[in-house]
């Protein structure tokens, strides 16, 4: 991938939105702005994928234009295999920018190492 893996991440996020499925979740959300109707489980499916390789381009380009690159960033840091420090730093990072019940929701159920971890989180 290039230098620019969110603009790489954004245009396929546009080819793979649903216009039906935009209409039903933006019912779900009332009050969030740019959504662009991509289901979880490719949310998840990109997410994956770019945990494994390119999360930290990702994560740290600020730039943030729809709804999905949100829940890609909040999913990137469940599925990560870094320390815990590493990963509070990207939770507190993170946090400000849950603005919803679906993206708290998602972020929160795919956070698997608090169960071995609960003294830390």
């Amino acid at each position: 991938m290039n230098n620019n893996i969110k603009q790489e991440i954004r245009q396929e996020l546009i080819n793979l939105s649903d216009e039906k499925y935009k209409n039903f979740h933006s019912n779900l959300c009332p009050g969030v702005e740019n959504i662009l109707g991509v289901r979880l489980p490719l949310l998840r499916k990109i997410a994956k994928d770019l945990s494994k390789s390119n999360y930290k381009e990702y994560l740290d380009d600020s730039n943030i234009e729809y709804y999905e690159e949100i829940m890609i960033e909040g999913l990137i840091i469940g599925y990560l295999k870094v320390d815990n420090e590493t990963r509070f730093n990207y939770i507190k990072n993170f946090i400000p920018k849950i603005n919803n019940w679906a993206v708290c929701d998602s972020f929160c159920n795919n956070l698997k190492f608090t169960k071995k971890n609960m003294n830390e989180v």
